[in-house]
């Protein structure tokens, strides 16, 4: 019966922000237009980004922590060490971020906009807590944290939709409720007696391209059309890339199922034809869901984001690659490649960003999401080399471990 409720907390804290999502997404698009839909959208991609940024890769510090045998009292002891240096860089960054991309708006929007970015500081410290959590196993501290702020967030959008009270600033509050709420929910995890230790801050900087790479790879290309297509072209990408995005979890847990808990043996079987099964099945799928944008997305989101069509059914297959790739990243991370996994991820991001600024004059909201899909098309193909070279490299040590020999370098006789 335990066992029952915990896998049942557990789905509901995978899927509940996906189905918070499906509910609140054409309520604020109808009720905020294109352009206010496109300055909120790029709010809540700040709110994900800013915290990584912050936090300097304390988390993986901390988790290198436990690795070491610390508790995890002593380990988010030792990364609240690092609070005043979050706390600095997230106002620096929202000032920064409300500069460059808000300035449309008039100062009591802006101020709404500036205090949910502030509130990133609760993000990056929560990043550090989760973090702990995945550590230690404690996945129910991490399905609490995503049931409490999809339930916020849906009952306080849906709220504001019933007294047709929706604006930005209502909706930022709401918002800023839900990741207050978020940190309430695992403030407490971790607290207690602890140790005198410091985390490795080498190793923390480290990590932190890896984790940039993870936060901006699908929503670098939002923040690039708002920078130079404006808040209404905005609104239109963003209400398409919350259609594609519904591909995202359901590959995502595929690839997730098939490469997790696998030893080294299973993952080296199989290297290729599994991810190409993975990348097979996803492309079908994601058709599907391409062709069925022109029924669903103006029957949802409304006449006004027509235009959103066709960018909606390009998006979908950014996603699906990004998401099928998954199971190689997971097969590269479990053997050991997690750097060249970060690398990989930087490449695509700044090829990205490259291509996007090279456009020029021929910047649409189309062309971006077409970078956008090669983008995600480039991450596979380099994750599935990674993949490749990572299992020639297994293949290679288990042959030596079989044989149970060493060649010398100066050319000898093999040893028995």
């Amino acid at each position: 019966m335990f066992a029952d409720r915990r896998l049942a907390v557990l789905v509901a804290g995978q899927y509940s922000p996906l189905l918070v999502q499906l509910v609140t997404g054409p309520i604020l698009a109808r009720a905020l237009g294109p352009a206010d839909r496109g300055y909120l959208g790029v709010a809540l991609i700040l709110v994900s980004v800013i915290p990584v940024f912050a936090s300097v890769g304390t988390p993986a510090a901390a988790r290198r922590l436990i690795a070491e045998g610390s508790d995890v009292a002593t380990a988010r002891y030792a990364a609240a060490r690092s609070n005043p240096v979050i706390f600095v860089v997230t106002v620096v960054m929202s000032v920064v971020a409300v500069y460059v991309w808000f300035s449309g708006l008039d100062s009591v929007e802006k101020l709404a906009i500036f205090v949910l970015l502030g509130l990133s500081y609760f993000g990056a410290v929560r990043m550090t807590i989760l973090s702990l959590a995945v550590s230690e196993g404690s996945t129910n501290i991490i399905a609490r944290y995503q049931i409490v702020g999809a339930c916020l967030s849906g009952i306080g959008i849906c709220g504001l939709a019933v007294a047709g009270r929706i604006d930005i600033v209502s909706v930022c509050i709401v918002y800023a409720v839900s990741q207050l709420g978020q940190f309430a929910a695992i403030c407490r995890f971790g607290r207690g007696g602890h140790r005198d230790r410091k985390i490795d801050r080498k190793y923390a900087l480290k990590s932190l391209p890896g984790q940039i790479s993870d936060v901006l790879l699908i929503r670098v290309d939002q923040l690039l059309c708002s920078l130079f297509l404006g808040a209404h072209a905005t609104g239109i990408y963003v209400v398409a890339f919350s259609y594609a995005f519904v591909a995202f979890p359901l590959v995502h847990s595929v690839g997730l199922r098939i490469s997790g808990g696998k030893g080294r043996e299973e993952l080296v079987k199989n290297s290729v034809r599994i991810p190409l099964t993975v990348l097979f099945g996803a492309l079908c799928f994601g058709v599907v869901w391409s062709a069925a944008a022109v029924w669903v997305v103006p029957l949802l989101f409304g006449s006004d984001y027509s235009e959103s069509v066709h960018v909606a059914a390009i998006l979908t297959f950014g996603v699906v690659l990004f998401s099928s790739a998954t199971v190689n990243v997971q097969a590269a991370l479990s053997l050991g490649r997690a750097h060249l996994i970060s690398v990989i991820g930087l490449a695509a991001v700044c090829l990205e960003v490259v291509a996007v600024v090279v456009l020029g004059d021929a910047r649409t909201v189309t062309t971006i999401a077409v970078v956008g899909v090669l983008a995600s098309g480039v991450y596979y193909v380099l994750s599935l080399l990674v993949r490749q070279r990572t299992v020639l490299g297994a293949r290679n040590e288990d042959s030596i471990e079989r044989d149970g020999s060493v060649v010398p370098a100066s050319g000898g006789a093999e040893r028995g």
